[in-house]
C-alpha cells in the first residue's frame, strides 16, 4: 500500500547529504563562517521542502516535514545570544520556539499524545531512568567544565533554574527529537536506523569545540533514542535529559562555589 511505502535507494542517499549538510553548517557557525553556515541551513530548508512535495512515500514525507526543524531550531539558537537577557532566559524562549514547532508538526501530522510517548506508562522505569541524568550530569560536568549560568546564586534560583531547564531543555527537545522525529524516522528507515539517523541529526546540532563532549552527546542520544524505542514514553528520558543539564549547569557549579 502506498502509506507504507519506503523511501527509494536514491532518496537514502538524499537523506544522508541532508545529514552531512547539518553537520557542515553546524560546523561552519562554530569554526569557520556564521554567515556561510546560515546560508547553508536556509538551502538545507528549501531541499526538505522540495523534497517532502515530490516523494511518493509518505513515511518519508512525514520524516523530512519534521527534519526542516532542524535548521530553524539552529538559526533561532543563534539568535537568542544577541538578545541582552539573563542566560536563564534563554532557555524560556527556546523551549517556547520547540514546543511550538512540535506542536505544529503535531497538528499538521495527525499525532496525539500517546504517538510522541506523552504517557505514564511504567512510572517506576520512568522514575529510574530519570535517575541517569545525575550521572550524564556529571559524566558531561567532567568534560566541559563549565562556568555557571550566573555568577552569584542562592537556593532559591537554584531551584527554578532546575525547573526552567527540565522543561526547556529535557521535556522541549525530547518531544521533538525523539517523541516526533525519531517516531518518523523509524517508520521511515526501520527502527535501528531510525534510532541511528535521528541520534546523529540531534548530534549534528550539539556540535562544540569539544570532541569527546559530541561523542559523549551522541552515545547518551543513543541510549535514550533505545529506551525511547523499547518504553514508547519520552517521560522518563525527558527527566534525565533535564536533569542532566541541570547537574552540568546548575547544580555541580553551585556546589563547588560553596566549598
Amino acid at each position: 500500500m502506498i502509506e507504507n511505502l519506503k523511501p527509494t535507494r536514491i532518496e537514502l542517499v538524499f537523506l544522508l547529504f541532508y545529514l552531512l549538510a547539518l553537520i557542515t553548517a553546524e560546523c561552519f557557525v562554530i569554526f569557520y563562517n556564521l554567515q556561510l553556515g546560515l546560508i547553508l541551513e536556509a538551502v538545507i530548508i528549501f531541499a526538505l521542502l522540495i523534497h517532502l512535495s515530490v516523494t511518493r512515500s509518505p513515511p518519508l514525507r512525514l520524516l523530512l516535514c519534521s527534519m526542516t526543524a532542524f535548521p530553524i531550531v539552529l538559526i533561532i539558537g543563534l539568535s537568542l545570544p544577541m538578545i541582552p537577557i539573563s542566560q536563564v532566559y534563554w532557555f524560556i524562549l527556546s523551549g517556547i520556539t520547540l514546543f511550538t514547532i512540535s506542536y505544529t508538526l503535531m497538528k499538521v501530522q495527525s499525532l496525539t499524545r500517546q504517538n510522541v510517548g506523552l504517557t505514564w506508562s511504567t512510572l517506576p522505569l520512568q522514575l529510574l531512568i530519570a535517575c541517569t541524568g545525575i550521572v550524564f550530569g556529571v559524566l558531561e560536568y567532567s568534560i566541559l567544565h563549565p562556568l555557571p549560568l550566573s555568577p552569584t546564586i542562592n537556593l532559591e534560583s537554584l531551584v527554578i533554574g532546575s525547573i526552567i531547564i527540565i522543561i526547556s531543555t529535557g521535556f522541549a527537545e525530547e518531544l521533538l527529537f525523539r517523541g516526533i522525529i525519531q517516531r518518523n524516522a523509524q517508520n521511515a528507515l526501520g527502527a535501528g536506523l531510525g534510532i541511528l539517523y535521528s541520534t546523529l541529526l540531534f548530534t549534528a546540532l550539539n556540535i562544540s569545540h569539544s570532541l569527546p563532549d559530541v561523542i559523549f552527546v551522541f552515545l547518551v542520544g543513543l541510549f535514550y533514542g533505545y529506551i525511547f524505542y523499547k518504553t514508547r514514553s519520552i517521560i522518563g528520558i525527558s527527566l534525565a535529559h533535564g536533569i542532566s543539564n541541570t547537574m552540568l549547569l546548575l547544580i555541580i557549579p553551585y556546589y563547588l562555589a560553596t566549598l
